[in-house]
């Protein structure tokens, strides 16, 4: 699971090269050597040991959905049978789903939060029944998406706190 393990202590220089990797992840040594005002090599290196360490797991690039006709958002609630490793195995199943990029698994009256992108009411209809013919779900309670008011991937880095390494 995402999110496993220690908090792993930043200095200031790792969380300026966590900002300027978010806010453009094709930012050259060169830049941000310039921005930063530390050496090309040191940043090649403390990059190299936040990658190893997987506080950075990757780079992307931020696709507009709404361009790809993606603008059908959905949050479903997804109740699950109680079993030995359920919440794996269910989760799991859930993430496989067709629009779906998000899955939670959380504590209380819902088992997972669900959230989808698709191309139209009729394409999430699709994804729900596979979710409500599945032996494993209870039952579900959806929503739509009507207005994003924010949505932001990134992580913020201004609060950071000090914990053991």
């Amino acid at each position: 699971m995402k999110g496993e393990g220690r908090k792993i202590q930043l200095d200031n220089v790792d969380i300026e090269i966590l900002k300027v990797l978010q806010a453009d992840c094709r930012a050259t040594l060169d830049q941000m050597s310039k921005t930063l005002k530390v050496p090309k090599s040191t940043l090649h290196y403390r990059i190299k040991r936040l990658e190893k360490l997987g506080i950075i797991e990757g780079y992307y690039a931020k696709i507009n959905p709404a361009k790809l006709g993606k603008e059908y958002i959905t949050v479903t609630l997804v109740r699950a049978k109680y079993g030995p490793g359920y919440h794996k195995k269910v989760g799991e199943k859930l993430s496989k789903l067709p629009g779906v990029w998000a899955v939670y698994f959380v504590l209380g009256d819902t088992d997972f939060i669900v959230l989808t992108r698709s191309d139209s009411r009729e394409a999430f209809m699709k994804t729900l029944e596979k979710m409500i013919n599945s032996k494993e779900i209870e039952r579900t309670s959806t929503m739509a998406v009507v207005e994003i008011i924010k949505e932001d991937p990134r992580i913020d880095l201004q609060h950071e706190t000090e914990t053991e390494d």
